[in-house]
């Protein structure tokens, strides 16, 4: 897919195209004619470059009037845009030469709340992106995603050299970039890919479990818990020793049968307030914490984000967002309303189980444990230890327990990941294509040849010189060359991708670079967009009138305000 036209246009008070930007095939010059050539005036070729990718599904729309980096808003282009309510349209086409080619109208309205349209079609955020990946990538699977894969080929967030462009993502993980990686150079069966991305990513999420479970409960290592089971355990058979030896042995022999059913009725008892007084402790943690959550108020800030965030994906919503506030306040208090109902009730079980058992007791003290007289003070300090440590023992089995389910499943997911990859084929006959046009180009820009390779380990992919020589270049000439490399392998493994190359500021190009990339460009058929100062490009005899889509100044913005 090429870009053909970029239209910026009032809808309010009455339907007017404001700016109207055609692009070409081949080198396209958004250019900067500001007074300061040294700095740059910040007349909006940036702008320009930002709004394609808007129209490419980017999120943040606001952007267009907010600095990220000063934390500045620009007020008056940012009243201009609510005020008539400015819409952006990008119009991208199969082909130049075939008319009959399929085209598509990508419409964004700028303003909050703004809606996204594909050919007149109103879609939410998610079914945006999901058409973008049919028509870009005929990716129907939508794995990647859109905005992963598109990154690679809209770079304007380069402000200076970046010896970090192979990562083209924020906060991406390494497994996420083998599966971009794999989709884009075809290095594997994508079904293979996405199932190995899959396993990674639920071992990652085990593993974060595990970790937050062990920080919940309060050990670094589950052979510290083996021991405590293992002394608490010593220590129960002690007691329960120690309570033996207070047994007549010459009336247990004569009531051996009765002492037999009613110990275990009586044990049967303590078994059930064992669970019960452990599901308190669980209750009472949870009570705590909600607790804890309404003495330290509702974070507004993020309800409020959360609900923008909502809105913006889903249109229009039925709720205001003093609705979801009260809602989530009401929810805190339900929640703490349930869950004392609960403790109420487990503690009057308790309680009834806890006079079942005395009556038990008192019923049958005389025959339940045969104690001598005077040791009935010693047996129930024995019996109150014993009901403690196995409290304590029944937490630390229910843990070793838990712990043991998450890592044999972190141990299974493993095993299958394992032998996923070992069957799978890598095919490196792509990577080998990228390489002879990778080398070819650097060499041109640079002046000295690089090579894309896989790694063993950490981050999938990295980049190596060929053979050392003179390099007259930089990242920019780089990133240049590794972008239309891929252009070309795009080509040659017939694999539906974008047609064109989005790239900010190329000041620190040098002129040999820039003219390689211009007859570069020129000879694959593809569009290479990108801001530039006047100064750079001025006396350059490759450059046509026609490449030069659109000069910027500081009386000639891209929007009128």
């Amino acid at each position: 897919m090429f870009i053909k036209r970029l239209i910026i246009k009032e809808t309010k008070p009455a339907l007017e195209i404001i700016r109207e930007i055609p692009f070409v095939k081949g080198m396209n010059f958004i250019v900067d004619a500001g007074k300061d050539q040294e700095k740059g005036n910040s007349v909006g070729k940036t702008t320009v470059l930002k709004l394609i990718d808007i129209c490419l599904g980017a999120k943040d729309r606001k952007y267009i009037y907010f600095d990220d980096e000063t934390k500045q808003t620009n007020e008056k282009l940012k009243n201009y845009i609510i005020g008539n309510k400015v819409n952006v349209e990008l119009i991208v086409v199969e082909s130049f030469d075939d008319k009959n080619s399929s085209e598509y109208i990508l419409s964004v309205d700028l303003y909050p709340r703004g809606k996204r349209y594909i050919n007149g079609i109103e879609m939410s955020q998610n079914d945006y992106w999901q058409q973008l990946n049919v028509i870009f990538f005929s990716n129907l699977a939508n794995y990647p995603t859109f905005r992963q894969l598109i990154n690679m080929f809209v770079r304007i967030d380069q402000r200076a050299d970046n010896h970090k462009f192979l990562k083209f993502l924020h906060r991406t993980n390494d497994a996420t970039y083998e599966n971009i990686y794999s989709y884009l150079f075809e290095l594997q069966d994508q079904e293979v890919s996405n199932y190995i991305l899959d396993l990674r990513k639920e071992i990652a999420e085990k593993n974060k479990e595990i970790k937050n479970f062990m920080s919940l409960n309060n050990f670094k290592s589950i052979d510290s818990v083996n021991q405590k089971v293992t002394l608490l355990e010593s220590t129960v058979d002690e007691l329960n020793n120690q309570m033996n030896i207070l047994v007549n042995s010459r009336k247990f022999k004569e009531n051996e049968e009765k002492i037999s059913e009613i110990k275990i009725e009586y044990a049967n008892y303590n078994d059930q307030i064992d669970e019960l007084l452990f599901k308190r402790m669980r209750i009472n943690d949870i009570l705590t914490d909600a607790k804890h959550e309404i003495n330290n108020g509702i974070d507004k800030v993020v309800l409020r984000n959360l609900y923008d965030e909502t809105l913006e994906v889903m249109g229009n919503l039925h709720k205001e967002f003093e609705d979801l506030v009260k809602f989530n306040d009401e929810l805190i208090h339900n929640k703490i309303k349930y869950f004392s109902s609960q403790l109420e009730k487990v503690d009057n079980k308790i309680g009834g189980l806890e006079k079942d058992k005395n009556r038990l007791f008192e019923k049958h003290k005389n025959v339940i444990m045969l104690i001598e007289e005077n040791k009935i003070d010693e047996y129930t300090s024995l019996q109150s230890k014993l009901a403690e440590y196995n409290e304590e023992l029944g937490s630390n089995k229910n843990i070793r327990s838990t712990y043991n389910q998450l890592e044999g499943r972190v141990a299974e997911l493993v095993e299958e990941l394992d032998k996923t990859e070992k069957e799978a084929d890598v095919k490196e006959d792509s990577l080998s294509i990228f390489n002879k046009y990778f080398s070819q180009y650097s060499e041109k820009t640079n002046g000295e040849p690089f090579m894309l390779y896989k790694t063993e380990k950490g981050f999938p992919f990295g980049i190596d010189y060929v053979k050392r020589g003179l390099s007259t270049g930089t990242r920019k000439s780089i990133i240049a060359a590794f972008d239309l490399a891929y252009q070309r392998l795009a080509k040659d493994l017939e694999k539906k991708a974008p047609n064109f190359i989005v790239h900010d500021v190329i000041e620190t190009i040098d002129q040999v670079a820039l003219k390689a990339i211009i007859n570069i460009v020129n000879s694959i058929e593809c569009q290479y967009i990108v801001a530039v100062l006047k100064e750079k490009i001025q006396d350059n005899d490759l450059i046509q009138k026609s490449n030069i889509v659109v000069t910027l100044s500081e009386n000639e913005r891209p929007f009128r305000n």
